[in-house]
């Protein structure tokens, strides 16, 4: 616990501003790669920037949704795939940590102070029950963070005596597995235009054993089977404390596109002209319209985030009406932003274009950001429908 008290939100974004002259130094690297560099994963580990969300008893530090929402969107700021990378891994724990009962959750969790976890929660997989585990098998896209993970999960159906094993509701029922990653093949499949260094790859598991101890069902609502995984952040809903944080992502990468466009605009002398970018009334319209978006979406965002976690703390629950206005904010800070983004790349003119412009990474970065299905623009249908009263899309994952 005096770890984690250690940790408040000033001191991880200090840890953060810290490290980015080394994170902005490999950004290259990344891209160029399709995965973050390992000396920067080595920073992050040792800052304790995956380790958000892990229980304090475990080593954690066991961060509010708020604080956690704030770093993402800090890293951002410098880097849209290096805070896609701490989303995920340091999401993780709160998305599957408390399927695991206790001798899983400390192996994976408790044992290694820098342990980095990736993952596919869709069942793209079969489990097949074998005497003290589960045969698995399957193929999974977009395992964020795969090459510089100690553990993988995947999430699978299960199949008992060549039958699709079934919850007490009928529905199929989904397990989520760990694996060392030696167990899995990492296929290289990441050739993308926007977070190229997250290096989010398909990942093949064949005919893996994975003892019983080493999974759980994975579903919303479920209590948590772990003793370590007990306290008040464990049972937030799962989607709004590892889901939505996309949302301060997507704000993170616009803002760190303003504060490029203000500084170029010092010295970029706009064509045709004698005077600087800054100078001219258009960029100035241009520019208050982007930090307009930016700021109205957070603080929208980050007004939803607290009042979720208050009604945790004050009556155990969030209400269905609370988590589609989480919802909505999110999705309208992902699209928000992008928004942001191609104004700010506009006004700063063909400048922006070539590959060395960190506006131009900022804007392919946010649109790969939009086609997240977290954020997707189903979602405004999701939260249409519960602002009626109807179940959203994926009710397992927001209920």
């Amino acid at each position: 616990m005096a770890e984690a008290e250690a940790q408040p939100l000033d001191l991880l974004l200090d840890a953060v501003r810290t490290l980015e002259p080394l994170i902005r130094a490999h950004a290259d690297e990344a891209e160029q790669h399709r995965r973050l560099p390992q000396p920067v994963v080595t920073a992050l580990a040792e800052a304790g920037l995956f380790r958000m969300y892990i229980p304090h008893t475990l080593g954690g530090l066991e961060v509010d949704p708020l604080t956690f929402y704030r770093v993402v969107e800090e890293i951002a700021r410098i880097d849209g795939s290096t805070a896609w990378c701490v989303w995920i891994a340091s999401g993780n724990p709160v998305y599957v940590g408390g399927c695991l009962a206790d001798q899983g959750a400390e192996a994976v969790f408790g044992r290694d102070p820098h342990v980095i976890t990736a993952g596919v929660v869709s069942p793209y997989g079969s489990a097949v029950v074998q005497a003290g585990g589960y045969l698995v098998s399957g193929r999974w896209p977009y395992a964020s963070g795969c090459q510089h993970c100690a553990w993988l999960f995947c999430c699978c159906h299960v199949f008992d005596g060549g039958q699709m094993r079934l919850t007490t509701c009928g529905d199929p029922e989904v397990r989520v597995l760990f694996m060392p990653i030696t167990q899995v093949t990492i296929m290289d499949t990441w050739e993308v235009s926007g977070l190229a260094g997250t290096g989010s790859h398909d990942v093949v598991i064949e005919q893996v054993f994975v003892p019983e101890a080493y999974s759980g069902i994975f579903g919303a609502g479920l209590p948590p089977q772990s003793k370590y995984f007990q306290e008040l952040l464990y049972r937030y809903p799962f989607i709004l404390a590892s889901g939505l944080p996309i949302g301060a992502l997507a704000l993170g990468i616009a803002q760190g596109a303003v504060e490029t466009v203000v500084e170029l605009a010092q010295a970029k002398q706009a064509v045709g002209t004698p005077s600087p970018l800054r100078d001219h009334a258009l960029f100035h319209v241009r520019l208050a319209e982007a930090v307009a978006l930016v700021r109205s979406a957070r603080a929208w965002l980050y007004a939803t985030v607290q009042q979720t976690w208050e009604a945790m703390r004050t009556r155990a629950e969030v209400t269905f009406a609370e988590r589609a206005d989480m919802l909505l904010a999110a999705a309208n800070a992902t699209r928000s932003a992008a928004t942001a983004v191609d104004i700010v790349y506009t006004a700063a003119g063909a400048t922006a274009n070539y590959r060395r412009s960190l506006l131009q990474r900022a804007l392919r970065d946010i649109h790969a950001v939009t086609q997240h299905i977290a954020t997707a623009p189903i979602q405004y249908e999701s939260a249409g429908r519960m602002l009626v009263g109807l179940q959203p899309f994926h009710p397992r994952l927001l209920l």
